[in-house]
């Protein structure tokens, strides 16, 4: 995409695609669907064209035309709902959910924005639809105003089109630019310093919505449901802070007696997010051959090495400069939490039965399993004295009429090996266990690598960092099996 596209910052200029697109007298529902269509083409044009790299001169005009005419409704969306705010005294009626000051207008359009941007990814296969489920939960989160600001900015099709160009010519790529690319990568750029993120000028450049590994996880080699079950918290700042409580016990007190202090103990758990990061250094002729799906496939690449990381650091991370995992929590915290085998280095079927009867009601109802294959295929073979199954459930991912997970780096059992801490099967109610991710995964390029003697080596390399931590927050919503062995 070479050319550059005329200026379009003005609204007047936006006047001659107003009328060539019918986008004059639109308002509520319809100008909604229209722009919903606009946006839709947008980004067929972006997906049909990102191989090539660059647009004819009919495609040009109608990129032109429709970011013209998103801008024109956009504007007078804008315009609309300052009007409503200026008959209004700047909140709404309802005193309810009364919101002042520029938040009422702009917090819609934002959100708006960033809905029709997903939605673009999905029709464009960007992106899945439950990808683009989880980034609209963010919205709503505690930090929702931030996350959504940066999910309208890296989610700009014009965004991912000035980064793959990046991707292909680090040092030379921006001047490919169109000017929607460059606004785009300007508007990137904001949120990243507000983010405190690496800026381009550093090297480092904000990964684009449908390729963040932190959205979409492309691992195969690993089975990690964790990051699946567990509570799933997103942050813009170094660590999270929560609340954490046992409960509060209620009592039943005759007429006219003073009631009991119930104040519950209250923990302010603290995790912070730690770095991790993946290298890949790939040769010029790569480079070059493959330079259509290069970066698709540098992404895979790369979000498959840091999800195989995350795989292992939240079932048995040490909590040093990478995050605490359950099993590690729970070991730390010992008894009545980690329980032992009836028959030492093995399991058996009752050791089933007392874990999960070992955990409090008030968490049993949420409860699911967790053990690794190797584990799970000797639960399958358990049988009756009749030679029935024991827990015939399993064939339907069940055990004991709770969902049961397969965890890939639970330990396995090995009674030729000395291993005190084995733990082999966890339960537990796991929204007790907190995954913090913060948003913005950077990529960053090496233009030239070099070998032992300093000179080059016709590589290049790039860098994917990201930030995640995760911790138990109450060890009393889980009960492991601990097996331990001896050589």
């Amino acid at each position: 995409m070479s050319r550059r596209r005329k200026n379009t910052a003005t609204a007047g200029n936006n006047n001659g695609a107003a009328d060539t697109l019918g986008l004059r007298g639109l308002n509520g529902d319809a100008a909604e669907s229209r722009r919903e269509e606009l946006r839709s083409e947008l980004a067929n044009l972006v997906h049909e064209n990102e191989t090539r790299g660059e647009l004819d001169e009919n495609e040009s005009s109608r990129w032109d035309e429709l970011t013209e005419g998103i801008e024109f409704l956009d504007d007078q969306a804008e315009r609309f709902a300052e009007a409503v705010a200026l008959v209004h005294g700047g909140h709404s009626e309802d005193s309810s959910k009364r919101t002042h000051g520029p938040s009422t207008r702009t917090a819609p359009t934002e959100r708006d924005a960033v809905l029709r941007n997903l939605d673009g990814d999905v029709k464009a296969k960007n992106m899945t639809e439950d990808a683009a489920g989880t980034v609209e939960k963010l919205l709503g989160g505690d930090e929702g105003r931030s996350v959504t600001r940066w999910a309208r900015a890296v989610g700009d099709p014009a965004y991912r089109t000035a980064f793959a160009k990046l991707a292909v010519d680090p040092d030379r790529g921006h001047l490919e630019w169109t000017a929607a690319e460059a606004d785009a990568y300007r508007a990137v750029q904001t949120v990243s310093r507000a983010l405190n993120e690496g800026t381009g000028s550093q090297g480092g450049h904000l990964v684009p919505l449908s390729l963040d590994p932190s959205i979409i996880l492309t691992s195969g080699g690993s089975v990690n449901p964790i990051r699946e079950i567990a509570r799933n918290v997103t942050i813009t700042g170094q660590a999270w802070r929560g609340v954490s409580s046992a409960g509060v016990t209620a009592e039943w007190t005759p007429e006219a007696t003073e009631m009991a202090d119930a104040s519950p103990t209250l923990a302010n758990p603290v995790i912070p997010v730690y770095k991790q990061d993946a290298f890949i250094p790939f040769s010029w002729e790569v480079e070059q051959d493959s330079a259509g799906d290069f970066l698709a496939e540098l992404q895979a690449l790369l979000a498959d090495g840091l999800e195989q990381l995350t795989a292992t650091a939240l079932t048995t991370g040490t909590g040093t400069n990478q995050p605490r995992g359950v099993v590690t929590a729970l070991l730390a915290a010992g008894a009545p939490y980690i329980l032992t085998p009836g028959t030492p280095e093995v399991v058996s079927a009752a050791d089933i039965f007392r874990l999960q009867s070992a955990l409090p009601p008030r968490f049993q109802p949420n409860a699911q399993w967790a053990v690794n294959l190797g584990n799970l295929n000797v639960l399958r073979q358990f049988e009756t004295g009749n030679g029935a199954l024991k827990f015939p459930e399993l064939a339907d991912g069940r055990l004991l009429n709770r969902k049961i997970n397969e965890v890939s780096s639970l330990d396995d059992i090995n009674p030729a090996v000395t291993d005190t801490a084995n733990v082999v099967v966890v339960y537990g109610d796991w929204s007790n266990y907190v995954v913090v991710n913060r948003i913005g995964t950077t990529l960053e390029f090496i233009q030239n690598l070099v070998g032992p003697s300093r000179r080059p080596t016709g590589q290049r390399g790039a860098v994917m960092y990201a930030r995640v931590g995760g911790d138990v927050v109450n060890p009393n919503g889980f009960r492991a099996l601990n097996v331990a062995t001896t050589a």
